[in-house]
């Protein structure tokens, strides 16, 4: 997890690369439906659902993690996660009160590690204009607070060379698959 232009995506990618018998998946499984997203360029100006959509929303998701992820045997990369959705309820048009989401997410499957990728605004600004400077200051001071609750963490430093950052992670993950 982390701000956008942090490096999730093509981390993911280069590790799901690394590991046989994983898979990428972005945000959810997709289970009756393929992922037909695209790529939204101002998420932030997006209307908002109502809660009730808000809420089947998010039991939809809950529903798809709770049968995709414990009929398989894989490993599952995601460059997003339900939890995402307390940190930028905008960027998911998410309409219910923190209290409520967090109530719900307690029931999703939790990750065997989080990988929290951190970087600097300069850096995260050069790879993407999507939000503006105290919005990603704000996710990012979310990003940590979410993540001290966490067990599981790795924290990296997506500013670094792009095979360093895998090498860190493919690390841990061995670690936890041995």
């Amino acid at each position: 997890m982390g701000v956008d232009g942090s490096g999730k995506t093509t981390l993911t990618k280069k590790l799901v690369k690394t590991f046989k018998n994983s898979k990428y998946l972005h945000l959810k499984p997709y289970i009756l439906f393929q992922d037909k997203r695209t790529t939204v360029k101002n998420p932030h100006n997006q209307k908002q659902s109502s809660p009730f959509i808000s809420l089947l929303r998010l039991i939809s998701w809950l529903i798809s993690y709770k049968i995709f992820l414990y009929s398989k045997k894989k490993i599952f990369f995601f460059d997003r996660y339900a939890h995402d959705v307390i940190i930028d309820p905008l960027r998911y048009k998410h309409n219910l009160s923190l209290n409520l989401t967090k109530f719900i997410l307690n029931f999703f499957p939790k990750p065997d590690l989080w990988i929290f990728l951190n970087s600097s605004l300069k850096t995260i600004k050069l790879r993407k204009q999507e939000l503006s400077h105290n919005e990603l200051q704000q996710q990012i001071k979310y990003y940590m607070k979410f993540f001290r609750n966490q067990k599981n963490v790795i924290k990296l430093n997506s500013n670094i060379q792009k095979n360093k950052l895998v090498t860190q992670a493919t690390k841990k993950i061995n670690t936890l698959i041995k």
